[in-house]
């Protein structure tokens, strides 16, 4: 069953939307979360998104995220996503594989310090 803890932030100072995701997600949990972090980005005027997916596990195969990207790629066509990532990031890698073939611009990070520098440049 999948049990996910998010917290969701906006930076002033960086003009960033921040999210943190722990816990274990379903396919629909990742593309509600990535939804969620779109109406934050329209809500404060910002396509920065830095998500934080370290702590995560993901409850679906691979495969699924042929099902996962169009949705996420029509929300977040203007966006630009850092997604930090734990060390063992096969399903982040695979995503940010598929989100390229959408012509979404993200990047994934082992380090917070190095998504948030990275994306304020942007």
């Amino acid at each position: 069953m999948p049990n996910v803890s998010t917290c969701i932030t906006y930076d002033a100072s960086t003009s960033l939307v921040m999210m943190t995701l722990r816990g274990t997600a379903s396919a629909q949990d990742v593309i509600n979360f990535y939804q969620i972090a779109h109406q934050y980005s329209v809500l404060y005027g910002s396509e920065k998104i830095l998500v934080d997916v370290s702590e995560l596990t993901h409850d679906f195969a691979p495969a699924d995220l042929f099902t996962i990207m169009p949705v996420i790629a029509n929300s977040l066509k203007q966006a630009v996503l850092a997604i930090v990532v734990s060390f063992d990031g096969f399903m982040h890698d695979l995503f940010v594989q598929k989100a390229k073939r959408y012509n979404l611009q993200a990047e994934n990070f082992e380090c917070f310090n190095k998504a948030k520098n990275w994306l304020v440049r942007q």
